[in-house]
This record gives structure tokens, C-alpha cells and sequence, in this order.
């Protein structure tokens, strides 16, 4: 997230809010003008609809607005905007060890608080720009070399799923370059995913076992899905209360 204060606006950009744009664009609608403290009330208990993702962002901007010295009640919600975002993947528990997946969509959230009376020449900071188109890429067979190196690989187990990343589909692709370093192009479930230090490290390990260098290169689009699960992921991941994939 992104912050900016400064003496006549408050501006936060948060990513990743759970709520689906349409949902988030027609709350920012309903409050859109009012003054920020008993918008933020409508939002949570209304009356009407209540979007407590959007009043937990504008409890974030009020609390920014303090601390930059502006007075939450002279605050108007001056405008706000949400761009879909990437989806959150992520394990849902059940009953009896069963297990399934959950999707949840996001949005890029922005909204700017200015005390009452003022106007700015523009109403709301430019849009993120959209996400970079990614390049083609090297869909080449893995040398034999290459396969050596995510045969080991199969020892990096997700300490979330508990199946190896070769199998959850996680692997993208390997390349040696001619001094025999590895480059390993991973994913994972989500972006937000905290594990990407804990998954190079894994991988550090197997590496130091077959002697070879790598570095990981994070590959985030096209975003993983369950789609990209082995047949034997597929098993394993039945073994343990998996249910849907």
C-alpha cells in the first residue's frame, strides 16, 4: 500500500481488497461525497448495503489524516476507485480433514479524503496503470540437465499443501545457462502468497544436495491455478482431504 499526505488531501491506495470491483465501485458510489467519518459509518452498518472492506480502508485513511494533523469531521470523502486485481487462491478447510479450494476476487482500492470546500484541479490520481502484457516465453523441452535439477525439486514440499512444488504445478520452468547456473521460474497460489522466502530457501537446499547454483525468478501471469496440478498433485492431494480441484 501507498500513502500520500499532504496538507490539503489524504490519498490511500490499497491492494488486494477482498471485494470484487462492481461490489467496491458501487459502494464508493453510494458514499462518494459525503463527509468521511459518517461515510464510513454507512458503509459499516449503513442503512443500505455495508462494505466493511472499503470502511476498514477508510478507517486506514482517517488514521493517516490524524497523524499528517488534518481533522477527521472536516474530511470529505472526495472521490474513490477500484481496479480489479488479481484473485487469491487459497485453501479451504473443511470437516473430517476434507479440503477444497477457494478463489476470492480483489480490487485495487484508492480513495482520497480533502477537508470541505476544497477543490482540486483533479479528482482522483491517475489509474495504475494496467498490469505489463507478459513477453513469450522460452516453452522449449528441458535438457537433460534440466530435468535433473526438478527431479530434485520434488523434495520442496509446500508447508501449507504438504505435496511437493513439482506436482502443485509451481515449476514453471528451468534453464542452465553454459556456466551451469539454474534459473528456476516459479509461481505460487497467489502473488500475496507469504512463502516465497520459505520456498527459496527449500529450494537452496536441494540445490546445495546436486551442487548447482540457481537463483528463482517469481513468474506471477499467467496467474497459477488448480488447472495446473499434476495427475499424481491430483492424488496426493486427495490422500489429504482434498474434495474439489
Amino acid at each position: 500500500m501507498t500513502t500520500l499526505a499532504e496538507s490539503t488531501e489524504i490519498v490511500v491506495r490499497k491492494e488486494q481488497v477482498r471485494i470484487a470491483e462492481p461490489d467496491a465501485t458501487a459502494a464508493l458510489a453510494r458514499v462518494a461525497g459525503e463527509p468521511a467519518v459518517p461515510a464510513r459509518a454507512r458503509l459499516r452498518f449503513g442503512p443500505g448495503p455495508t462494505c466493511e472492506q472499503l470502511a476498514r480502508v477508510l478507517d486506514e485513511a482517517l488514521v493517516r489524516a490524524q497523524e499528517s494533523g488534518l481533522d477527521p469531521d472536516v474530511l470529505v470523502l472526495s472521490a474513490g476507485q477500484a481496479v480489479a486485481a488479481e484473485d487469491i487462491v487459497r485453501v479451504r478447510r473443511k470437516a473430517h480433514g476434507v479440503a477444497d479450494w477457494i478463489s476470492s476476487k480483489t480490487s485495487d482500492v484508492t480513495i482520497v479524503l480533502r477537508p470541505k470546500g476544497v477543490v482540486a484541479a483533479e479528482s482522483l490520481p491517475p489509474a495504475p496503470a494496467p498490469p505489463a502484457v507478459p513477453q513469450p516465453r522460452d516453452d522449449r523441452p528441458e535438457t537433460e540437465a534440466e530435468l535433473a535439477v526438478r527431479e530434485a525439486l520434488y523434495d520442496v514440499i509446500d508447508p501449507d499443501l504438504g505435496v511437493n512444488v513439482v506436482d502443485l504445478g509451481f515449476i514453471r520452468r528451468i534453464r542452465l545457462d553454459d556456466a551451469g547456473v539454474a534459473t528456476i521460474t516459479m509461481t505460487l497460489t497467489s502473488a500475496a502468497c507469504p512463502l516465497t522466502e520459505v520456498m527459496e530457501v527449500q529450494v537452496g537446499h536441494e540445490m546445495s544436495a546436486i551442487d548447482t547454483e540457481f537463483r528463482v525468478e517469481w513468474e506471477w501471469l499467467p496467474t497459477w491455478r488448480p488447472a495446473d496440478i499434476t495427475d499424481d498433485g491430483r492424488e496426493q492431494l486427495r490422500a489429504i482431504g482434498f474434495s474439489a480441484f
